[in-house]
């Protein structure tokens, strides 16, 4: 089809004037009309993803597309604007050559420099972050979560990804290892749990750490920096889930926002208080009630999808979407392990 375009075009522009000079910029454009094509296939195929067109047109993928369509056309264009030779010059003198046409020559060097620069800033600046690994820490668990079992699930976590994966840290958080100023300053903290947390993430990366006591204003879990609380206290607000399936969305929640602050930060409509929900990952739900409903249909908006695309790239994306979705959780294997090594069983 696009052959056929291309056909169409060049036939056109022959019976024109200006055809012949208008054909080298017309071929750079289809030409980066397929790598966009391409490039969306790509993405679709390799990593299992379909963006919406506007997500994929947003993302540094096409970016960069457009970034080297356009450096070509720029150098097309000033390089038919360079200037003209001082004199003919003269066969087989290189140096007479170089003397009438040096003008020209550091011209086309220096757009091109020029142009190279810009494209390579181009490149930089929209390319992906890299995330760092997170530890998860138990800092408490309820009666009715069995560590190995929850151990278990978070290494199924790592599965589906090569980016970034879950340390497992068994060891209790012991308050006698901290000093005096840092006591005194989680006591003052409207989080203590969360102060102590970041202690724990100091120096060592993202921390999410667990714990089945309540936390001050928050309902399920609260973050700050490089740290992340999550409370099993308010069980009544996620049964009849297991509190395995909602520590598995949680944790997968709170690494993406981990992941998002430490490059960039949170979008600034994130967790807005507001009167509706459509069960986005990163909107403000109205009341506890609707936590199950987030859950069970957990999904990213277009807006959510573009920002992570562009931070973390389509992989991290993909794993994301399908992680968010849990069914990996309730896959066969996942529910027969559970079940026959952990008498572990899920609410689906």
């Amino acid at each position: 089809m696009l052959w056929k375009l291309w056909d169409i075009l060049t036939g056109y522009l022959k019976d024109s004037p200006w055809g012949r000079a208008l054909q080298p910029f017309l071929f750079v454009v289809v030409a980066g009309i397929v790598a966009e094509v391409f490039a969306y296939e790509f993405v679709r195929t390799q990593y299992g993803f379909s963006p919406d067109l506007r997500v994929f047109l947003l993302s540094y993928f096409s970016v960069r597309i457009a970034i080297v369509t356009g450096a070509l056309l720029a150098l097309l264009l000033l390089l038919r604007l360079e200037p003209r030779p001082d004199a003919r010059p003269e066969p087989g003198r290189v140096a007479a050559f170089y003397r009438r046409n040096r003008r020209s020559i550091f011209y086309k060097a220096g757009v091109t420099l020029l142009i190279g620069t810009c494209t390579a800033v181009g490149f930089l600046v929209r390319s992906p972050s890299r995330v760092s690994h997170i530890t998860v820490r138990f800092m408490g668990l309820p009666e009715n979560v069995r560590g190995e079992a929850l151990a278990y699930i978070i290494y199924e976590l790592n599965r589906p990804q090569r980016q970034w994966h879950f340390d497992v840290d068994y060891a209790p958080f012991n308050e006698l290892v901290l000093t005096s100023g840092e006591k005194e300053r989680c006591s003052s903290d409207p989080q203590p749990l969360l102060c102590y947390t970041e202690q724990m993430a100091a120096g060592r990366g993202p921390v999410i750490a667990i714990t089945d006591r309540p936390l001050n204003g928050a309902y399920f879990a609260t973050h700050r920096g490089t740290a992340s609380v999550i409370t099993t206290a308010d069980s009544g607000s996620y049964a009849p889930l297991t509190a395995y399936e909602y520590l598995a969305y949680t944790i997968v929640v709170q690494s993406v926002l981990l992941h998002l602050d430490m490059n960039g930060g949170l979008p600034p409509d994130a967790f807005a208080p507001r009167s509706s929900s459509t069960g986005d990952v990163f909107q403000f739900a109205p009341d506890r009630a609707t936590l199950k409903s987030t859950i069970l249909a957990a999904k990213l908006s277009p807006e959510e999808e573009s920002l992570i695309f562009n931070r973390f790239g389509p992989e991290y994306l993909g794993v994301c979407a399908n992680l968010i979705s849990l069914d990996w959780l309730y896959s066969a294997r996942v529910r027969t392990n559970l079940s026959k090594v952990f008498g572990v069983s899920l609410s689906r």
